[in-house]
């Protein structure tokens, strides 16, 4: 009976020891859902100084939200003759190495432009401030709040890769060291035959997260 309760007790454990191993490798979900400000994001201070950057203005809102109360209002001031972006960027060192997918919600007003405003996720990585975006960008619907999301690539991937730039740019290259994450909403007007009319007015962003 003391060599079977042995046996018990030592499986025991190693079953705990396992679990809280498991625990420990989950990493934390990370989320902003602007409920108590605007956790850090911004417009950052160049873009002001770009002529195809138009976001003017940032601020919290509870006049929509995807989740919660409050919502991030970005205030855009697009030409639509031309293509035009608004960006928005929060700084943080993160290690994204036990993380699967980033994603935002993002709500166009009903009286946008339709079919041509889209949005993207963006990173800067490693130590030397490398861009990498999400390759394809996602068509924001008018009067909807859409989720655009992207996996977080951890190794080499065959084929097509989910984020754009040149080899050293590559996330899998720098998942330990995320320097931004950041949103870019484009105009995706393209002249003569691609463009519409101007939009000077709200876009908004809810629910971002890493996990």
């Amino acid at each position: 009976m003391k060599s079977l309760f042995s046996v018990f007790t030592a499986v025991f454990v190693l079953v705990t020891l396992c679990s809280s191993a498991g625990v420990a490798q989950e990493s934390e979900r990370i989320e902003y859902g602007f409920e108590d400000g605007a956790q850090g994001w911004r417009i950052p201070d160049w873009a002001f100084y770009q002529k195809d950057h138009v976001a003017t203005d940032i601020g919290i809102t509870t006049e929509n939200a995807s989740q919660g109360e409050s919502s991030l209002e970005v205030m855009c001031d697009f030409p639509g003759k031309t293509w035009a972006c608004a960006l928005v960027e929060v700084e943080a060192q993160l290690d994204l190495s036990g993380y699967n997918t980033i994603s935002a919600d993002i709500y166009l007003p009903k009286k946008a432009p339709r079919d041509l405003i889209q949005a993207r996720i963006i990173l800067t990585v490693g130590d030397g401030w490398l861009f990498t975006e999400m390759r394809t960008p996602v068509l924001l619907e008018r009067g909807k709040w859409t989720t655009v999301k992207v996996d977080i690539e951890k190794e080499d991937v065959e084929g097509i890769s989910q984020w754009k730039g040149r080899k050293e740019k590559r996330l899998f290259l720098h998942i330990h060291n995320v320097k931004k994450v950041a949103i870019r909403i484009e105009y995706d007007a393209a002249p003569p035959t691609r463009v519409g009319p101007e939009y000077n007015g709200p876009i908004y962003i809810d629910n971002i997260v890493i996990e």
